[in-house]
């Protein structure tokens, strides 16, 4: 998402859902089958973790797994090779820029780098909240090209999804003056236990994609 350019086709537009989050109903025909599985498959995963030694050497390489196609989503392409050599080169935690790395892997192994902090930090009682929020986007824009892109702050423009190549914007995510409200809703339903909680992450995601 960036600022929308000018001569882009808004006609076919979906703007962000104002007013209507968490949404007021819906159809848990439709989800039975889906939530049945990823609970079977949670509970599988949670005691294959319960059996090892140290479930970090399990949970290091899928955290660098996820910050690489979730940066690919982004429009970040690297590979986890990359990301691993670019760990390997820093295991001091410094933050050296090497010429031999590529800017997109650094980027991916800072978003690896912000998703370990949250983890740790949730585990150690801190609740998932703005100031953890704000604190991890410091991190994944802590130097190297992102460094300029205010860390830590909320958006203060309005930002969009597009289709560059039919000149189309598809969506148009909430305002920036409606976005601090939108976010402590979000944070509220977060905490909303009357709400199962697979169903609760699922929304949590859409929804933080949308704001």
């Amino acid at each position: 998402m960036a600022l929308a350019p000018t001569n882009f086709d808004t006609s076919e537009a979906v703007t962000y859902h104002y007013d209507q989050f968490p949404p007021n109903e819906l159809d848990y025909r439709l989800m039975v089958k889906p939530l049945s599985a990823a609970a079977a498959a949670l509970a599988r995963y949670d005691q294959m973790l319960k059996g090892m030694h140290n479930s970090e050497i399990l949970l290091a390489p899928l955290r660098s797994q996820e910050a690489v196609v979730s940066s690919r989503m982004e429009g970040t392409i690297s590979t986890l090779d990359e990301v691993l050599r670019y760990e390997a080169d820093n295991e001091d935690g410094g933050e050296r820029v090497e010429e031999h790395h590529r800017s997109e892997a650094i980027e991916v192994f800072l978003y690896s780098r912000a998703m370990k902090v949250a983890q740790k930090s949730m585990q150690e009682g801190q609740p998932l909240s703005s100031w953890l929020l704000r604190a991890c986007h410091r991190i994944l824009l802590g130097f190297g090209r992102g460094a300029s892109m205010s860390p830590g702050e909320y958006k203060t423009e309005q930002n969009y999804l597009a289709d560059r190549v039919r000149r189309k914007i598809l969506f148009v995510p909430i305002s920036p003056e409606k976005l601090p409200e939108g976010m402590e809703k979000l944070f509220e339903f977060i905490d909303n236990e009357e709400w199962e909680i697979l169903t609760r992450t699922a929304l949590v995601h859409l929804e933080f994609e949308a704001l």
